[in-house]
């Protein structure tokens, strides 16, 4: 398993409270998944800054300084490795153009993502991972419907509900718990493993594989669900798919 989260914000910070203090935060869950780490930061201004070392994150000095870096947008992830050697090109998020992408599980046949994925996405791809092939079939598909280089509209919700649904639902598809980011809205997906959702007041809305923390507010998605934040005009979201688990008690 990996761990992963993506946070958007309506004003531009820093995030080593979120990444480096907090009890349950990816530093410390790198002890436990050690094989490397990322953090891709977006601003309105520079786009993305992704930072990717083959080190656990708690013994490496660069994961804080990554952590320091403002912006309005956060995707970061810890590997343990299933898929793939121990090295940076198989460290998540990936990135190709504007769009960021990470995973938590494991796809236990990537012939399916081959046979449909566009053979330019595929020569893309640098590393080991089934990860990074999943990336490129869903740009395939984005790709397929002129959506890669658009603004997110319904019909980008469309194609990635619709591709999603198909990977779910193919044999040999495994866990599927995604992020995927153009830096103005993230679409987050769970199959196969936990996934959770905070929204603090319309000025930060948090998507974890864990809650960090003990605080309230943490909402855990329902399995086969998809998510859409928007960070403008300020952070909101909706489900797409599925639904979220009603609470307990």
């Amino acid at each position: 398993m990996c761990r992963l989260l993506a946070v958007v914000t309506a004003a531009q910070v820093g995030w080593r409270q979120r990444l480096v203090d907090a009890p349950r935060g990816l530093r410390q869950l790198s002890h436990e998944h050690p094989h490397g780490w990322g953090v891709a930061v977006h601003t309105s201004v520079d786009g993305w800054s992704v930072d990717r070392r083959a080190r656990p994150a708690f013994q490496d000095e660069d994961f804080a300084v990554a952590a320091d870096r403002a912006g309005t947008v956060l995707l970061a992830h810890v590997r343990q490795g299933t898929v793939g050697e121990v090295a940076t090109r198989n460290t998540h998020p990936f990135r190709q153009g504007r769009w960021v992408f990470m995973h938590n599980g494991t796809i236990e046949s990537t012939a399916w993502m081959r046979d449909r994925g566009s053979i330019p996405r595929l020569e893309q791809v640098e590393g080991q991972t089934d990860s990074e092939q999943l990336f490129a079939w869903l740009l395939s598909r984005l790709d397929a419907a002129g959506l890669t280089d658009e603004p997110c509209t319904e019909a980008t919700d469309r194609v990635l509900t619709s591709s999603l649904r198909e990977a779910r639902t193919t044999r040999g598809s495994g866990a599927i718990n995604v992020v995927l980011s153009d830096g103005r809205t993230v679409y987050a997906h769970r199959w196969g493993r936990s996934l959770f959702l905070r929204d603090d007041d319309r000025s930060t809305v948090s998507v974890a594989s864990e809650p960090e923390d003990s605080a309230p507010g943490w909402s855990e998605v329902a399995e086969g669900s998809l998510l859409r934040v928007d960070r403008d005009p300020t952070p909101r979201w909706k489900v797409l798919e599925g639904a979220m688990v009603p609470p307990r008690g």
